[in-house]
């Protein structure tokens, strides 16, 4: 049976229980103490099934993808809540692509879902401490901030360009379903890489825009926002696949090319700022 199924068979097989994926590499052990011996060590992505929510000694008893049950620091591991449900215009089903887009693995669809989320938020939903400022400051940051919350930042606007081919789109190339990244930096004399905060309109939102006669393809934000002061609101998300790539959060990597991995992913409103970011 491939790791895949093996997968699937245990989630199904433990329809309560919460997915966790692993941050850092951790160690399996046979019980809930460094002291215990060592099973066998899990890697980043590594998909988990919680046995035993309450924690024992900052331990939690999981069992792994391949069937191996034991217990591993929390630390190094991420719990999954369920995506947050919605109520909103936009088509759950969007060119044939479901909210957890085309992926066999757990973390990744949940992880779609909350890119895809299709309601905007409320002011109550906004966090007033994550602002631009705030998201650039240095050291590790992947608990600093909530993805059930949202953000309302200003920047200047580095960079408008399409996004890639990517399982939340269902692998589409056809750049209408495709999301439009935009870097951001705190002044106009920042270029650096490393210096960036990424946020991005996803095909839902770019949709329901187009609904209100507003355009959001890539095009037309990229003649519109680039070189300018603009305010960006929308859901705060941690996206897994880039730390590696943040200066918050590997620092010295030669690959960087943003300051953090947690994002504006979907943007729901832009505002142009009038001439200075004081103005918004």
């Amino acid at each position: 049976m491939t790791r895949l199924l093996l997968l699937l068979t245990l989630i199904a097989s433990s329809a309560q229980a919460q997915t966790a994926v692993v941050s850092r590499n951790v160690n399996l052990r046979e019980g809930p103490s460094s002291s215990s011996n060592i099973k066998e060590t899990l890697h980043p992505n590594d998909e988990l099934v919680l046995l035993d929510a309450p924690k024992t000694n900052n331990y939690y008893k999981i069992r792994a993808a391949d069937g191996e049950e034991g217990w591993v620091y929390a630390n190094n591991i991420d719990i999954i809540d369920a995506a947050l449900s919605d109520s909103s215009p936009i088509p759950e089903l969007f060119n044939g692509c479901s909210m957890e887009g085309e992926t066999g693995y757990a973390n990744r669809r949940l992880a779609n879902e909350k890119k895809n989320r299709r309601s905007a938020p409320a002011a109550s939903d906004i966090d007033a401490n994550a602002t631009l400022t705030a998201l650039l400051q240095p050291g590790d940051d992947k608990t600093r901030w909530s993805d059930t919350r949202a953000a309302s930042i200003v920047g200047y606007v580095y960079n408008v360009k399409l996004g890639s081919k990517e399982t939340v789109n269902c692998g589409s190339e056809d750049s209408t379903f495709m999301d439009t990244h935009i870097e951001l930096v705190a002044s106009p004399n920042s270029s650096g890489g490393g210096v960036r905060v990424i946020v991005e309109v996803t095909p839902r939102w770019r949709w329901f825009m187009a609904q209100q006669n507003e355009d959001w393809s890539t095009r037309a934000l990229k003649q519109t926002l680039q070189g300018h002061w603009i305010r960006f609101s929308g859901w705060l998300f941690w996206d897994l696949e880039h730390p590696q790539n943040a200066t918050n959060t590997h620092t010295g990597n030669a690959n960087i090319w943003r300051a953090t991995a947690w994002e504006i992913h979907p943007v729901t409103e832009i505002r142009i700022c009038p001439g200075s970011p004081q103005t918004c």
